[in-house]
């Protein structure tokens, strides 16, 4: 049966979304599992800039609630048993960067320094002013590093030289940078950032939910292709050479579909990002997706006034479907830059 010119520039639009929706799967899975970012590639976020600080004059200071207070220098951190992990450090606002890290273990300081049995918090005091805290519990966690080398090199100034945190699976601000003080304290001391809102855990799990996110946006991608597709096949009076599979009731399902699981994953990350930095429209990416979301549920609504023979929603539906699907896209498009880094 052959196909009209209309069905095949329509079809090959589908395969052109679903193939560009999967690719965003694939740049979250490999970002978040294989790629290595070169140092110079590296994303660079600061609280206050980058300051300047001699390697050869640092001393790291370790006291508080402990029994032993403790001052180093960046050569004994050095000379100190080393642990390298290949850890990716993400950051609330977008940035994502994976390296291997090589450090002294935090556990090893603090042994050395013996937490008094009051101890509540482990506090990270930078030079530039900033701070961020992690429980007694998490610091002693064998993974949570006082980093001094990036991918076989010094750390560069400007991701913390001479030495930074690195927590793996939890958010960025809790990997400080430029550290000269770790604090123990005996009360729930919060961060810079924990002190305005932001999750004081900042957990975010091996993969967080990333992928799984956007497993669920190309599902949903896909879906709203068809919809277009079918959409304008059946918006003339059907022809008889037209495929089974541009049946007009594909169009009402897979539109149901794309609408639902958009909205599904916008409540999923709309939450995650509320709890974690207090706002959904903390970036045009998520000002993006509301819009998107805002705009398919118009198009269900009008879609539904078609079907009940309101021919006057038909341009309505038409506008609202098209934009929505549009944002959507491009929602899509930003994705895959903040995936990448």
């Amino acid at each position: 049966m052959a196909l009209s010119t209309r069905t095949r520039y329509a079809t090959a639009v589908t395969i052109v979304v679903a193939v560009v929706l999967i690719a965003t799967s694939i740049a979250y899975q490999n970002n978040s599992q294989q790629v290595i970012t070169p140092n110079d590639d590296f994303p660079v976020v600061s609280y206050n800039g980058t300051p300047t600080i001699d390697p050869s004059t640092y001393r790291l200071t370790v006291n508080g609630t402990v029994e032993n207070e403790l001052t180093f220098t960046l050569d004994e951190l050095k000379a100190m048993p080393s642990v390298s992990e290949i850890e990716t450090v993400r950051s609330v606002s977008g940035p994502t960067g994976r390296a291997n890290w090589t450090g002294v273990t935090l556990l090893t300081l603090l042994d050395l320094a013996v937490l008094e049995p009051s101890a509540m918090k482990v506090v990270f005091h930078s030079a530039d002013g900033y701070s961020s805290d992690l429980t007694v519990y998490e610091a002693r966690l064998s993974d949570v590093l006082v980093c001094y080398e990036m991918n076989g090199q010094p750390l560069p100034a400007d991701q913390g030289s001479p030495v930074r945190m690195v927590v793996p699976d939890h958010w960025g601000y809790k990997w400080a940078k430029w550290v000269t003080h770790i604090e123990v304290v005996d009360y729930d001391y919060k961060g810079y950032w924990e002190s305005r809102g932001w999750s004081d855990s900042a957990w975010i799990g091996p993969q967080s939910d990333w992928y799984y996110h956007a497993v669920l946006l190309t599902v949903a991608g896909t879906s709203g292709a068809l919809a277009a597709v079918s959409g304008m096949v059946n918006g003339r009076r059907r022809r008889k050479n037209e495929p089974y599979f541009l049946h007009p009731r594909l169009h009402t399902y897979a539109g149901y579909a794309f609408a639902i699981l958009t909205l599904v994953v916008f409540i999923w990350w709309a939450a995650e990002t509320y709890f974690y930095r207090g706002s959904i429209a903390y970036s045009i990416h998520g000002r993006l997706a509301l819009a998107s979301v805002l705009l398919e549920t118009a198009g269900l609504l009008t879609g539904a006034l078609l079907v009940r023979r309101w021919e006057r929603a038909r341009w309505w539906h038409w506008l609202f479907t098209v934009a929505g699907f549009a944002i959507f896209l491009l929602t899509i498009v930003l994705g895959i830059q903040l995936a990448i880094g």
